[in-house]
Formats: C-alpha cells, structure tokens, sequence
C-alpha cells in the first residue's frame, strides 16, 4: 500500500512520514477512525515505508524486495492480527487469524478501505460474534518475541483490538516493552471499547474523514466510466466515508436524484399503473442497493430542509439537486418535507428484514400523494 493511493490527509502523512525518517517511530501507536476514513490503509502505507528498502518522496519505492511483499501483504515480519470466527473443525479458541490470512489478503486486495461488515460477510460470520482470543494475543507475543526474518522492523498491524475486550491484558508487557525494533499499530473506530491500561500505553493518531472533493476524485480516478455529477452525489451521500462511496459507487446503475424525482411526480398524480412501474425498477435492485436509494432520498430532504431553514445554498447537494430542490420549494414546504423524511426512514429501517417491498412502496407512494396533496 502507498501512502499515495489514499486520498487527501497530506497532515497525516507529514506526520508519519517524519518519524519513520529521524527514527522517532513510536513503539506502540493507535489509530483512530471512523469507518471507511482509511485508518486502515494508513497503517498498511506505514508498515510498507518502514520496511522498504529505497524510499522515494515520502513513500515506499513499490520495487525493492522489501515492498515485492509488504504490498502484497506477504511480508515475513508484518504480522496482522484482527477478529475472526471458528474456522472450519477447529475448535473456536484454537482459532487465529493465520486461518483467515488468505481470506484477508483477498479482502484487502479488493478494498483496503473495507469496514468490519465486509470483513464479516466475507469470513460468512452470520449470527457468530468475532473476537481477538487468548490463543491470538499468544500467538503475538511469541511472534514478535522472535527475531525478524529479513527486515530490520517487525510489525504488527492489528485492526479492530475493540474485539479484544480483557484478553488485551496479556498485550499489556509487549505494548509497554517492546523488544527493538518492534512496532505495534492499533487501527481502531470505536475508543471507548478499547482497555484503558492499553490507551495509556499508545500514541493515538487521528485519522479525519474524507472529504467530498477526495472521495469524488477517488470515484472518478477508479471508474472512468462515471459521471462526475454521479461521483459527487455518491460523495455528498458517503458522509467522508469512502468505503461506503466505493460500495455505492459499485451498484449505482441507475441516478438516485432522478428516481427519487420521478417517485414524487408519480406520487402526485397517483396513478397506479405509472407506481408499479416505478417499484418494479425498485424491486429489481439489490438489497443493498435499495437501502442506498433510501439513505439517498432521507440525504437530500435532511439537506432541503436545511436550505430551507437557512435560505443558504452551502449545502451538500450537487448543482442539478439544488436546482431541484429550488423548483419542489414551490409545492414542498418544511412541514411536508419533514413528513416525507419520516415515510422514507420508516421503509429505509424496515428494507433489511423480510418485508414486503413492493406493498410498502405501493403505500408510500400513497402517503406522500396526501402529504403532497395537503392544504
């Protein structure tokens, strides 16, 4: 991974960059995050400039031999550690993460920027919780007890250690005395999960979030088949969230701002023919891909409402929402918009369960056909 292949967080990366080339590398460093802000992948550039034998420009070089296998998450002496479920017959304590290393590699190949339900889906969690077990912190410590392979560093990057709950005590000794040249890297979301006795021993670096114009180049850089005014709703949607982006980004088939319009035009009229068809578009999405329509429709009437509160323009939409949004103030008040928020987060709340999608549509379009209608 390099430093250059995320977007943005230039500070950040001043930052780290700066302690790995006057040696000052804290021994024991958490980085924290929301979801989808690529703490993560901050943690893997870091590992891979550590190691790299020929760094270029604030970056590992991509070519030596060091990189040949840190970029490719093979590297002998960059351990990972992160949440897993039982693996196949083994027992669920015996259970590591160098039974999900290949699962992981694949994970990471995909997205780096991936959050923990995707890690899950792809270990095929269902309803098991994972966790960080008493076998793993062993495992740790024997591992960076011994001496490195080919690099001079040894590193552990561990996502997630909020799984770790009072297993993370046994880490307690390793964190607060490394052996040399030793290097751990805590890539968290949630602080307040996380043992304070391990807080105390850390450097916490804060990753920001994304923001709309990074995630939109990032979009835009990866898929050039997509339209910018795509790449700048999905970036309003995403919240600085770039997974979330590259998963909607993904799906996007079809433009959320016109099916979310053509929705309340056939509302208005009412007409039963011209609403089955319109869920029947809805109906042939992805599960996920209607919950990302829904999340769009409550995005852009927060952000109305917003407008027109403050009669201010300094909003998240794009250029064409806010000329929509311009025309709908004429039959949309914030009373009927506040309405409408409430009808679309009922159905966007109830689209994970076994509902029936295409009845609740059928009367949505109906409620907004009176909430519109009304004096």
């Amino acid at each position: 991974m390099f430093f250059k292949s995320i977007p943005g967080k230039s500070e950040v990366k001043k930052q780290l960059v700066s302690a790995v080339d006057k040696n000052r590398i804290p021994h024991a460093q958490l980085f924290l995050s929301k979801e989808g802000y690529g703490a993560l992948a901050m943690a893997l550039a870091l590992a891979a400039y550590i190691t790299c034998e020929d760094k270029k420009n604030g970056d590992s070089c991509g070519v030596c031999k060091q990189c040949l296998k840190s970029h490719k998450w093979i590297h002998p002496d960059i351990h990972f550690s992160y949440p897993v479920v039982k693996f196949g017959d083994k027992k669920r304590e015996s259970t590591t993460s160098d039974d999900f290393l290949p699962k992981w590699r694949e994970a990471l190949s995909k997205n780096s920027f991936m959050g923990h339900s995707d890690w899950f889906d792809l270990m095929d969690a269902q309803n098991s919780l994972p966790n960080i077990n008493v076998k793993e912190c062993n495992d740790i410590i024997h591992k960076l007890s011994m001496m490195s392979f080919e690099s001079e560093a040894k590193i552990l990057i561990m996502w997630l250690p909020e799984y770790l709950g009072n297993n993370g005590n046994r880490l307690l000794k390793l964190i607060e005395e490394p052996t040399d040249h030793t290097y751990i890297i805590l890539v968290a979301e949630q602080q307040e999960l996380i043992l304070q006795t391990i807080l105390s021993r850390c450097q916490i670096v804060k990753i920001p979030s994304f923001s709309n114009d990074e995630i939109t180049r990032y979009l835009l850089e990866q898929n050039n088949t997509l339209q910018r005014s795509t790449a700048e709703q999905i970036a309003n949607l995403s919240d600085g969230n770039l997974n979330l982006a590259i998963a909607i980004s993904n799906n996007e088939d079809v433009d959320y701002s016109d099916l979310l319009i053509s929705w309340f035009r056939i509302a208005y009229k009412a007409d039963p023919v011209e609403i089955n068809a319109w869920i029947k578009t809805i109906d042939g999405m992805e599960k996920e891909e209607q919950k990302n329509f829904l999340e769009y429709g409550l995005h852009f009437f927060r952000q109305y409402n917003y407008r027109l509160l403050t009669q201010s323009d300094n909003i998240q939409l794009t250029k064409k929402e806010k000329e929509i949004a311009s025309k709908m103030a004429n039959i949309i008040d914030i009373e009927k918009s506040t309405e409408i928020c409430e009808v679309i987060n009922t159905t966007a709340n109830r689209v994970s369960s076994n509902i029936n999608l295409k009845i609740t549509l059928f009367a949505d379009t109906l409620h907004i056909h009176r909430i519109l209608r009304s004096k």
